[in-house]
């Protein structure tokens, strides 16, 4: 778990963010549990990096408060630019920290969102991709 003063304040809704990325993890392995602790700590530092170099445009962990749903215990939101993002995805240093969270929790997942405009788009053509099927 970060310390508080490795997560950024929350810096409001930003009018260039159309995507996000959701990170989840799942139940910490037993036996990892001080992995689990330095993993998401570097984690949060390794995302504070990408915020400063502008790569994201915010970002915020969160976890179920009341246990776990489904197999996720928690994820991380990170907010930006779609084309960012899934270039994010594709770098060597992102991988690496997926996989180092991977070695110490269950169930770690990259999920790629649609915001703003975007999910507007998306809506649009899920209406016109029903409407040639001849579904509405």
């Amino acid at each position: 778990m970060a310390e508080d003063a490795d997560i950024p304040p929350d810096p409001g809704e930003h009018a260039h963010v159309d995507g996000a990325l959701m990170l989840s993890f799942g139940a910490v392995i037993p036996g990892r549990e001080a992995l689990a602790v330095e993993t998401f700590r570097d984690l949060t530092r390794y995302l504070g990096r990408l915020l400063d170099a502008d790569t994201i445009s915010a970002f915020k962990p969160y976890f179920f408060a009341d246990g776990m749903l489904g197999d996720v215990s928690g994820f991380f939101l990170l907010e930006g630019r779609r084309e960012r993002l899934d270039g994010l995805r594709r770098d060597e240093a992102f991988v690496r920290q997926l996989l180092q969270a991977g070695a110490a929790t269950r169930n770690v997942r990259s999920h790629a969102l649609v915001a703003g405009s975007e999910a507007g788009r998306l809506v649009n053509l899920y209406r016109e991709v029903r409407q040639e099927l001849g579904l509405i």
